[in-house]
């Protein structure tokens, strides 16, 4: 449920925020100097000894949600330079984070922006998790406010088209339009697999924008999708595997989240007649929960993500991130997006330090559309999931790695030992999105 915002009070210290969150490994970036009047609505103001108010929009059932609130905190503790749980300062301000909880629907995503948008000095929101409570929805309401809104975790290609972007919307996540083509050479090319349907959500921007992607580039190497299943909420779980079985495809590609992916996924591996068809899930699956669902019936399904092998290659992912994460959780990550997570809260903060108009006495002032200027001007931002550069269009990461990976041999379950069995980067370009 949509409760009262948290507010959690933090503490920043002013440094050299590119180097810091990405380990010394990024680009500075300069000053932005836009002014904005005191009477204006695009302008903040920070008075002596008053906290820079930040948001989390983020869906805290979902491993995702957890793992980049998570690292929101992280990227927060660090900005002193050490992971400490101590508080520091930015600018000479502490900081509170308002969390509004993302139930990944549209209407959450209208409930959710109203309410962080109450708090009128929120100068910037982390999130949404889920796709489907960005585009038309949270995207809109706060692009009408002038209110930065950058998720590390939404990949629906329509969030960034330029017919539909709204241009307070960002994201350092990878855009779907990568990953749906990438899994189109592993089953077309690597599996040669020639005949594939896909199951997706109906009315989920997320689930049937990737199947879209996919479907799209399948065809395009020579492939046949023998069927598109538009999986509704009143629709049985078997449905699928029923619909099926008469004419069994080469492969399935599902792009559903979790817990309806596993039950779609169990009700295919319980029918005889699909026993030998493959079965490829999208990152949204790639949970604990999946894999304890289906326990023996998982092994040899495949997934798709983002490719750990390369985010482990990074010393302090391995040596600081992730003994930081433990530490604070109790727990190792959970889901695909943590870095990205990190890399969205390093960028906000390094444009808050960038805009910010220091005022007589400590008190400060900022544009909201001089951070917006401040994201479009980031180039070779060297984060945890990748180099980033901002495009106009909102997309941040201009290309990405997706891996598959055979289960159990998931990140998820086998973290540093996982090996993928086929992994390819892609460009925006590559893809037929132009930068």
């Amino acid at each position: 449920m949509v409760g009262e915002p948290v507010r959690l009070w933090t503490g920043l210290a002013l440094v050299a925020l590119c180097c810091v969150l990405a380990a010394c490994g990024s680009t500075q970036q300069e000053p932005v100097a836009e002014g904005c009047a005191k009477a204006d609505s695009d302008c903040v103001e920070v008075g002596i000894g008053q906290p820079i108010y930040l948001g989390a929009f983020l869906a805290l059932d979902f491993a995702s949600g957890r793992d980049v609130l998570a690292s929101v905190r992280l990227a927060l503790d660090y900005l002193d330079g050490v992971f400490d749980q101590n508080h520091g300062q930015l600018l000479g301000h502490g900081v509170a984070l308002v969390v509004e909880k993302d139930d990944c629907s549209s209407v959450s995503g209208r409930i959710g922006a109203r309410r962080m948008l109450l708090e009128q000095g929120i100068l910037a929101v982390i999130g949404p998790t889920c796709s489907s409570t960005a585009f038309g929805s949270a995207d809109g309401l706060f692009s009408d406010q002038n209110v930065v809104l950058i998720s590390p975790s939404n990949t629906a290609p329509g969030l960034t088209d330029p017919e539909t972007h709204q241009r307070t919307y960002f994201r350092t996540a990878f855009n779907d339009a990568i990953q749906g083509s990438i899994v189109a050479d592993f089953i077309f090319t690597r599996q040669e697999i020639a005949t594939a349907m896909t199951v997706s959500k109906r009315d989920d921007a997320y689930s049937q924008e990737l199947a879209d992607t996919f479907a799209d580039s399948f065809a395009k190497l020579g492939g046949i999708v023998q069927k598109r299943f538009e999986l509704a909420p009143a629709d049985s779980r078997d449905s699928v595997a029923l619909a099926l079985k008469n004419q069994p495809p080469g492969a399935i590609f599902i792009s559903l989240q979790t817990p309806d992916c596993g039950l779609v996924a169990a009700a295919i591996r319980n029918t005889p007649e699909l026993a030998d068809t493959t079965i490829v899930v999208a990152e949204s699956c790639q949970t604990d929960d999946f894999i304890e669902a289906l326990g023996d019936r998982a092994t040899g399904i495949f997934a798709s993500g983002p490719d750990f092998s390369e985010v482990q290659k990074d010393s302090f992912y391995r040596d600081w991130y992730l003994p930081a994460y433990h530490q604070l959780t109790g727990n190792d990550p959970q889901g695909v997006f943590g870095p990205s997570g990190f890399d969205a809260t390093g960028l906000v903060l390094d444009a808050i330090r960038r805009t910010a108009v220091e005022l007589p006495g400590g008190a400060l002032k900022f544009s909201r559309k001089a951070l917006r200027s401040a994201l479009l001007g980031v180039r070779g931002y060297a984060g945890l999931s990748g180099t980033l550069s901002c495009l106009p269009t909102g997309d941040c990461s201009e290309g990405a790695r997706i891996a598959i990976y055979r289960a159990p041999d998931w990140p998820i379950t086998r973290g540093d030992k996982t090996t993928p069995v086929f992994s390819q980067f892609k460009t925006l370009n590559e893809v037929g999105l132009a930068n």
